[in-house]
C-alpha cells in the first residue's frame, strides 16, 4: 500500500495567517504609542506645579506708626511760648539780638557800650539811660576782640515765660529768651555758645512793649 502524501496548504489560508500577524503587529505598535489608561497628572514635573500656601504675606509691623508722629507734633506745640504776648516776644527778641551781638572789626563797634546803645531802642526810658552809659564790662576781653577783629552774631532759639514767673497781664510780662551766639575771630575757627536772658517787659501807654529790666544780667 503506498504512503500518504502531505496535504498542500491552500493560498487563502496563507493569506489569512499573514493578515492576522500583521494586525497583531499593528495593534502592538498602537498600544505602545497610545496608552488610554495614562493619567495627565502622572507626567513628570506636574506634581510641583500646584501652588502651595503663601508664607510671605506682607507684614504690617514695619509700617510707620502715625501715632508716634502725631505725638511729636503735639509735643512741639506744647513747647511753644505760652502767656507771652506776641508783640512783647518780638520786642524781647530784638532787644537780645542787639544787646548780645558785637563787632570789633575796624570801622564798627568801639566798645561793649555800642551794643547797649543799640538795645536801648527797645527799652524803657529808665533802662535806656543805663544802657547808653559806659559799662564795667571786661575791658581786657574787648581789647582782645579788637586785636582779633572778632565778630559776635546771635540768633534767638526760643521765647517763653520763665519758670515760676506770673502770667502776663495787659501791662507787664516776664520773658525768657534762649539764644545762640557765634564768635568769629580772624584766622580762628568759629565757636558757638548758648545763653539765656530773663527780661521784665512793660506795656507803655503808646501801645508798645519795652524792656524795663534785665532780670538775670
Amino acid at each position: 500500500m503506498p504512503a500518504p502524501q502531505p496535504e498542500k496548504s491552500s493560498p487563502w489560508k496563507i493569506f489569512v495567517l499573514f493578515a492576522a500577524a500583521a494586525l497583531l503587529a499593528i495593534t502592538g505598535i498602537l498600544l505602545l504609542v497610545v496608552d488610554p489608561g495614562r493619567a495627565p497628572s502622572a507626567e513628570p514635573g506636574t506634581a510641583t506645579a500646584s501652588p502651595g500656601p503663601l508664607s510671605s504675606a506682607p507684614s504690617t509691623s514695619s509700617e510707620p506708626t502715625p501715632t508716634a508722629q502725631d505725638t511729636a507734633a503735639e509735643e512741639q506745640e506744647l513747647s511753644a511760648p505760652e502767656s507771652v504776648p506776641p508783640k512783647a516776644a518780638d520786642t524781647a527778641r530784638r532787644f537780645v539780638l542787639a544787646w548780645a551781638s558785637h563787632d570789633a572789626r575796624p570801622g564798627h563797634d568801639v566798645s561793649f557800650s555800642d551794643a547797649g546803645r543799640r538795645a536801648a531802642t527797645y527799652a524803657t526810658d529808665e533802662l535806656a539811660a543805663q544802657l547808653r552809659e559806659p559799662g564795667d564790662r571786661s575791658t581786657r576781653l574787648w581789647q582782645q576782640w579788637l586785636a582779633d577783629e572778632t565778630r559776635v552774631t546771635c540768633a534767638v532759639d526760643r521765647v517763653a515765660t520763665p519758670d515760676g514767673a506770673p502770667a502776663a497781664t495787659s501791662e507787664r510780662a516776664y520773658v525768657r529768651v534762649l539764644y545762640t551766639c557765634t564768635t568769629r575771630a580772624a584766622g580762628q575757627p568759629a565757636t558757638r555758645s548758648h545763653d539765656q536772658l530773663a527780661l521784665e517787659m512793660h506795656h507803655e501807654p503808646a501801645g508798645a512793649w519795652r524792656v524795663a529790666a534785665i532780670v538775670n544780667a
